[in-house]
């Protein structure tokens, strides 16, 4: 029944943007609020959940109503209807290439971890929660993590917008700014997470003060969107991804719809006089508006045939050996002469159009959604608290930022996340290992589940 609306849905998105692509998106709207009554039932996975959230927010309402009232964002000015059909159809068909993928037959076990009373857990999944030593060690790792932060507080605690002389080099940001507060944000989670498994007045007690290490260090003013949701929405996806996963769906597009905006008024409308512009008008969500402005304003180069996507995602390297540097749209004159910066949404299904032509959407969508669909299953009935299950909802969470783009953006994000859901994954396994046998030698920190 799921896969039936899904293609009528596609269809009629795709009939609706042919006549005014403003219908097209509100299809896509629709397409998606349907789509999540599907996956939002428990046991259904929680990748397809995040897709259909991300879609809502960005692709859907928001270029709808720009299309509408003709807005335009970094002075490039209103987009000819044909462009934005054009951008359509690319959506569409990475929408597709997800869901061919989730079709697929598989006979391994259940995608995502069974709700607590919909049946019994699994044994692993009722292990006892790490130790008062092991919360310790990560309660002094998010205070070191804060220690970085403060060294360097011109990168960390001045308002976004605030211009500096200085040169901050990429890899200096990376390590003083982007990785300790993730590591912050992920530690807090981790800590959350253990004082819910083994309620407790010391385990309550630490993931406390953790959230105020957490809050100090991601100050909203100065920390970036892809930090918050990489950090935090693992716990969220613990909280809610089982049992009250519509909740989670609203409570993720409530989030985004207004975090951008919010942000933007605190750290940037309020020191230049800015008028604050709210959802769906807000420039946070311009990723079709560039779209369809590249589209219709340069000259479509032969296809990269992988070129742009592995540019794109050799992120992990300085930039003097990054890969094709050459195959970098932003890099464009076009872009420069047509936008009034270079700091642009770029879904990565546009960056998959340059390389293959409409293929390229289709096959990155399969791509990304067999990725997504190994993730979950290596990690279903395996403890919350494990090395796995970390990394699993940390690249979930990634996932969020990854499909707005651009892929080179987001590296730096996902690559903290993972760094930090390893780092305190593999404390938490070391803990654990070297527990003495004897349940009376170690403080534990609840009575249990």
């Amino acid at each position: 029944m799921r896969k039936m609306f899904f293609w009528f849905g596609l269809a009629s998105a795709l009939l609706g943007s042919m006549v005014e692509p403003a219908w097209g998106y509100g299809a896509i709207f629709a397409l998606a609020a349907v789509q999540l009554l599907f996956v939002g039932r428990p046991g259904q996975s929680t990748f397809l959940l995040l897709h259909y959230v991300t879609v809502l927010v960005y692709f859907s309402v928001a270029p709808a109503a720009q299309i509408a009232n003709d807005v335009g964002f970094w002075d490039a000015g209103v987009i000819g209807r044909d462009a934005h059909r054009v951008a359509c159809m690319l959506l569409l068909l990475y929408m597709a290439g997800i869901e061919l993928a989730a079709a697929l037959p598989s006979n391994g076990p259940p995608a995502v971890v069974p709700a607590p009373g919909q049946r019994p857990l699994p044994r692993a999944l009722t292990d006892p929660a790490f130790g008062l030593g092991c919360a310790l060690v990560l309660l002094m790792v998010c205070v070191a993590a804060l220690g970085l932060l403060l060294s360097r507080p011109d990168l960390n605690f001045v308002a976004r917008g605030v211009v500096s002389e200085e040169v901050v080099r990429p890899f200096e940001s990376i390590v003083l700014s982007t990785l300790p507060k993730t590591l912050v944000l992920v530690g807090f989670v981790v800590l959350a997470i253990n004082a819910s498994l083994r309620p407790g007045v010391l385990a309550i007690g630490i993931a406390l003060l953790a959230l105020v290490v957490a809050a100090v260090s991601a100050n909203p003013v100065n920390t970036a969107r892809q930090i918050l949701i990489v950090g935090l929405l693992p716990g969220l996806i613990y909280l809610f991804g089982a049992r009250h996963r519509l909740l989670l769906a609203v409570g993720l597009f409530v989030a985004i719809a207004g975090l951008g905006p919010v942000l933007n008024f605190f750290s940037r409308d309020q020191l230049y006089g800015v008028e604050l512009a709210t959802f769906p008008n807000s420039q946070d969500f311009d990723a079709m508006y560039v779209i369809a402005g590249l589209i219709e304003r340069t000259q479509m180069p032969e296809a990269g045939l992988g070129r742009y996507l592995l540019s794109a995602l050799s992120f992990i390297l300085p930039r003097e050996l990054k890969l094709f540097p050459e195959f970098d749209p932003l890099a464009w004159p076009e872009v420069a002469n047509h936008f009034s910066q270079t700091n642009l949404s770029f879904p990565p299904f546009m960056t998959a159009y340059l390389d293959f032509g409409l293929f390229g959407p289709l096959l990155l969508g399969f791509g990304v959604a067999l990725g997504f669909r190994w993730i979950e299953r290596r990690a279903a009935g395996l403890p919350w608290l494990s090395v796995e299950a970390l990394v699993g909802m940390v690249l979930l969470a990634a996932y969020v930022p990854f499909i707005r783009g651009p892929i080179l953006g987001w590296g730096s994000f996902v690559a903290s996340g993972l760094i930090s859901a390893l780092l305190i994954g593999w404390i938490v396994r070391a803990s654990r290992v070297q527990r003495p046998a004897h349940a009376g030698t170690t403080l534990q920190m609840g009575s249990g589940s």
